[in-house]
């Protein structure tokens, strides 16, 4: 049970991340070679290309460099 929780977390983290190779297609590959729940990897994919689109967009519009 922890596991599959914390395997939720970390591809969405993973996916989340805007960087060449840690995508949805990367994610996919991960989850079906950990075995994770298709619905919920579906989820978590979606949600990490979520992250993703707006971590770019905040970074194209210059908003990140206000904060740092």
């Amino acid at each position: 049970r922890k596991y599959e929780s914390l395997g939720f977390l970390a591809l969405v983290l993973f996916v989340s991340i805007p960087l060449p190779g840690t995508g949805a297609w990367t994610g996919c590959l991960v989850s079906w070679l950990l075995g994770l729940n298709r619905k919920k990897s579906i989820l978590a994919i979606s949600l990490g290309v979520i992250i993703a689109g707006i971590l770019v967009l905040l970074g194209t519009l210059g908003i990140i460099n206000l904060f740092f």
